[in-house]
């Protein structure tokens, strides 16, 4: 089973290298007019390999039949999360990649081998972590945009700047080979220590949110209606790693101040939705969600699968840093 699924990982990384645009076996980018180049086979090839993620994720252990009535589901209180502690025992069972792959999927393996009731990590802990040692730093790019990128020492320890091209989209990003997976790994406690200092902010942020809102709920005042200024929005934090609506959201709320609504999530979906970036779907298994449409997938939305807290698979529409401009020129249109 475990060659079975190495073949199965090899067989997703070409098709994902493919549908990029970039050639698996050397790593440079196909010329143009080749097939894999052309928009339909492109998006086919990254289905496929997310066909291939889905298989390697989900659990292939069938339930028992049972001629039970089905229980009613009780609603159970929120269970209280654990501080993030991965000791070295738990890191055997780590799945080294002998190809370069993202910081991103060295952090998702990693997180795949703690319990569900325990913080997990973040890109940003472990890419925090590479800057402070110099591993990282951030660079501008071609494009304009900021990266964190490998430095000379970094290069040293297997990690590279890679790049890739999707949908018309140019991205610059640091892979790890298996010597930076090491790396991360001989290093772990570092990027917990930074990951449970960072859940530690956001506990004493959330205790004096509730703080505030019991003394102060008596007293609330009509807040104005959202909006930002050409000053204000020039403070968002863009970035080349994309991000789902809600932290496009997040972004913009802590650019307005006390006295004014912030902004929901939907709100923004919305509006993608009645630009025509977003159509609502129904997939052949029943499951509807809110999908880019050819315009949105030109435009930098994506869909980017991943792995709930209960094992199973759920996509996510991501935002590039071409798609969230679109929405604050959009914002900026109407000051």
């Amino acid at each position: 089973m475990a060659s079975e699924n190495a073949i199965i990982e090899r067989a997703e990384m070409y098709l994902r290298k493919l549908s990029c645009g970039i050639n698996p076996l050397t790593d440079e980018i196909l010329p143009e007019g080749d097939s894999c180049k052309q928009e339909r086979i492109s998006k086919c090839l990254a289905y496929v390999a997310s066909l291939l993620q889905q298989q390697l994720n989900h659990d292939q252990v069938a339930p028992m039949p049972t001629t039970e009535k089905p229980r009613v589901a009780k609603k159970n209180a929120k269970p209280v999360m654990q501080d993030l502690a991965i000791d070295a025992e738990t890191l055997k069972g780590y799945r080294f990649f002998d190809y370069p792959v993202s910081i991103s999927r060295v952090v998702r393996n990693v997180n795949e081998l703690l319990p569900k009731n325990m913080n997990h990590l973040l890109y940003a802990d472990v890419a925090n972590f590479l800057v402070q040692e110099g591993i990282l730093e951030r660079q501008s790019t071609e494009s304009g945009t900021d990266a964190n990128l490998p430095t000379a020492k970094g290069e040293t320890y297997g990690f590279e700047k890679g790049e890739s091209d999707l949908r018309g989209h140019h991205n610059i990003y640091t892979q790890c080979w298996q010597q930076a997976q090491q790396f991360i790994l001989d290093n772990i406690q570092k990027c917990v220590d930074i990951a449970n200092e960072r859940f530690a902010k956001r506990k004493a942020n959330q205790a004096q949110d509730f703080q505030d809102d019991q003394e102060y709920a008596p007293k609330r005042v009509q807040r104005e209606k959202f909006h930002l200024t050409a000053e204000q929005l020039a403070d968002y934090p863009t970035e080349d790693t994309p991000v789902p609506v809600s932290e496009i959201a997040r972004r913009l709320n802590t650019l307005v101040g006390e006295n004014m609504e912030r902004i929901y999530y939907k709100v923004i979906r919305d509006w993608y939705v009645e630009q025509g970036y977003l159509e609502f779907k129904t997939s052949p298994e029943g499951r509807s969600a809110f999908l880019p449409t050819e315009k949105g997938s030109m435009s930098g939305l994506f869909v980017e699968s991943r792995t709930g807290k209960d094992g199973e698979l759920y996509d996510v529409v991501m935002y590039d840093a071409k798609a969230q401009q679109i929405y604050l020129d959009h914002l900026a249109s109407e000051n």
